[in-house]
């Protein structure tokens, strides 16, 4: 008996539409186990991007994980403030994100006093800062009144302004080798660090002061991702800066990387686990479906449909099952990915249309690894014996 193709394909669609409508209850539980694998896959994809930026913002409260000096054993600002920039370009094209924008720093010693007095000058490391670069780059600092907005406003240390008796408002005399600048005090910082220490400047303005235009002593950077990141960067920075010296710290990186691997390991295997369970309850599904069948694909067989239409008529059920089950899994994942990351995280999580590909694939290969089973039974069915019943 010639067999005609498109007749067969004709007859193996009406059996699985057929099957479909005949059998809404277990495809219907089939359906529910992909949506669920569909759910935690666009929820965990959805959280990962928002949560790392989340997380990475608070670890940026530790301050930055690299710095950029001169070598060991040299002083002074002989750092080109340009090759610095242009570096930081370079990293982000290598595609590691620096965020925020490193802060260029100047380092030089002086003596301060409050304006109107005389008597001794107090030593105090006088620092030319880039704002509002600084302070993003040192989230957990606090700052009592503002950073400087003008030329002649600085910000002190709260253990040197205490030790000069120079609170908000005041203003001091720098002094810096022959030079003498005033500068009116916008705020008190508190770090507990050598920070409290300094008096934090303009950087044009200590630049012009001390005649080091264009020159650095240091730059401060975040970079994203972990230590394993940064170490990249640090390698990629020495070579853009001959002469550099590119210093991980390694307490902060460390610290940044460790959440992130924790939080993609706890994803991983928590994704593992519930698409094995999902694959199993698809594949118990659409075996049940197959032994109820064999007289229906028996009768296909007898009306000359081969292998092929089989396959079709299985990998067709499955496909339809998964891509409804993705769609709705995407859907449910999204607003399931917003409750979770205000709820547990505090952050802000969208839902992010690209996620819909990833989502796609995880649906259909599970539905169509789910149905290898079933479908070696059904190619096993001959005729006269599922006609028989046996």
């Amino acid at each position: 008996m010639l067999r005609r193709p498109g007749r067969n394909a004709g007859v193996a669609m009406r059996f699985l539409l057929r099957s479909l409508a005949l059998r809404r209850g277990n495809f219907l539980m089939a359906i529910v186990a992909i949506a669920s694998a569909a759910t935690l896959t666009a929820t965990l994809l959805a959280l990962d991007a928002d949560v790392r930026r989340k997380m990475s913002q608070d670890v940026r409260g530790f301050g930055p994980n690299m710095l950029v000096t001169p070598p060991l054993g040299t002083e002074g600002a002989i750092l080109d403030e340009a090759a610095l920039r242009g570096a930081a370009a370079r990293l982000a094209r290598a595609g590691i994100a620096v965020e925020p924008p490193p802060a260029l720093l100047l380092l030089a010693s002086g003596g301060v006093r409050p304006a109107g007095t005389e008597g001794a000058w107090h030593g105090a490391t006088v620092t030319g800062a880039e704002f509002p670069a600084l302070p993003r780059l040192n989230a957990g600092w606090k700052i009592e009144g503002a950073w400087p907005n003008t030329a002649t406003e600085c910000v002190v240390g709260s253990a040197l302004a205490e030790r000069i008796s120079s609170p908000r408002g005041s203003s001091l005399v720098i002094h810096l080798g022959d030079h003498e600048l005033s500068c009116h005090v916008s705020g008190v910082l508190a770090t507990g660090e050598s920070e409290e220490e300094q008096i934090f400047l303009p950087l044009s303005s200590l630049q012009e002061k001390i005649g080091a235009a264009g020159r650095v002593s240091l730059a401060s950077f975040t970079i994203s991702g972990g230590s394993a990141e940064v170490t990249r960067a640090a390698r990629l920075l020495e070579k853009e800066l001959p002469g550099a010296q590119a210093r991980v710290l390694w307490q902060v990186a460390e610290g940044q990387g460790a959440l992130l691997a924790k939080l993609h390991r706890l994803s991983l295997s928590l994704s593992l686990v519930v698409l094995v369970l999902c694959a199993l309850c698809v594949m118990t599904t659409l075996l049940s479906s197959v032994l109820e069948r064999e007289p229906e694909i028996g009768l296909m067989r007898s009306l000359g449909a081969g292998d092929g239409e089989i396959l079709a008529m299985f990998l067709g059920e499955a496909t339809i099952l998964s891509l409804i089950g993705a769609l709705s899994g995407t859907l449910v994942g999204g607003v399931l990915a917003r409750l979770l990351g205000q709820r547990l995280f505090d952050a802000a999580v969208t839902l992010r249309w690209e996620v819909l590909p990833a989502v796609l694939g995880v649906s259909l290969a599970l539905g169509w690894i789910a149905v290898l089973a079933p479908l070696r039974r059904a190619l096993a069915v001959r005729p006269a014996d599922a006609l028989r019943g046996e």
